[in-house]
């Protein structure tokens, strides 16, 4: 199935409800931080470059909120940053997807069985996107278990 052949289906939840947990890197390292805590939960670390500057961005955990701290670094209003994975250094920049809102380069965390978070590398940008289960293996395991005709 091509990318214009699949449906989107959009699924609302409530700012703030999600918390995110079990985020890794496309090796496979975790970056959940538990020594930084905001809203009383791990936070997600990464490794931040803005021009010759390096540091830390903590990301708010909570899916929605942008209660973010910066370490060793300033990055300023609309300035586009890059993500790296603080254990292994390989880059967290979607290859695939741009910013809908402002066409800058997005993120891309890896989520367990499949699913993905990303989000826009450009500082005041809130655009981000969670996909929680592939649409082809939801698919194939609704005509595992059930019938279409079943949900019709």
């Amino acid at each position: 199935m091509t990318k214009k052949e699949k449906l989107q289906i959009e699924v609302e939840v409530p700012a703030k409800q999600v918390h995110v947990e079990h985020v890794t890197c496309p090796n496979g390292h975790s970056l959940c931080d538990p020594t930084t805590l905001i809203h009383g939960f791990p936070s997600i670390k990464v490794k931040v470059k803005y021009r010759d500057q390096e540091g830390f961005l903590f990301l708010d955990p909570l899916y929605g909120s942008h209660d973010n701290i910066e370490q060793d670094i300033e990055i300023p209003q609309n300035a586009v940053v890059e993500f790296f994975c603080p254990e292994c250094g390989v880059s967290l920049k979607s290859e695939e997807d741009t910013c809908q809102l402002c066409s800058s380069p997005l993120f891309l965390f890896h989520l367990p069985r499949g699913g993905i978070i990303e989000g826009c590398m450009k500082k005041g940008c809130l655009y981000h996107k969670m996909k929680i289960v592939d649409a082809e293996q939801q698919v194939a395991r609704l005509f595992e278990n059930d019938t279409l005709e079943s949900y019709l």
